[in-house]
């Protein structure tokens, strides 16, 4: 079995995750902020639908969901990344916390065809296929 890819980043400052907090207004889960704490942005292999994924850097989380207008699209969602091509990994915080993962796709940005991929962010990093255990 070939290794699964991941491309990590430099941690996020502490001044940049406390800036995604106060611009984002959502109280985003620990799990997600820790994962921002180890590696700023970066891509790797998952396990499940999209089977990739790229996270945004904290310091540009919030323009590209105003540039993806994805308040005014998918009201309720607030996106973290991508899958590297045209779908948009977002959290649901109009659900209540942990926040449920769902991917869209960016073209046409619709709340009917958001297909939920984790039940929360732990979950969710427990699929990137860089951290799991090769006893599989």
């Amino acid at each position: 079995m070939e290794s699964a890819v991941w491309r990590g980043e430099s941690p996020a400052s502490e001044v940049a995750i406390q800036q995604l907090l106060s611009n984002s207004g959502i109280a985003l889960p620990a799990a997600y902020l820790n994962h921002l704490r180890c590696s700023n942005g970066g891509e790797g292999d998952l396990s499940i639908e999209p089977y990739w994924v790229s996270f945004w850097k904290a310091e540009e989380v919030v323009e590209l969901n105003r540039s993806y207008e994805v308040a005014q699209n998918i009201p309720g969602f607030f996106g973290f990344g991508s899958n590297g091509g045209g779908e948009l990994l977002a959290f649901k915080v109009s659900d209540s916390e942990p926040f449920p993962i769902y991917r869209v796709p960016f073209i046409v940005m619709a709340q009917e065809d958001a297909v939920l991929i984790a039940q929360d962010f732990e979950t969710f990093q427990g699929t990137l296929m860089a951290f799991k255990t090769n006893d599989q």
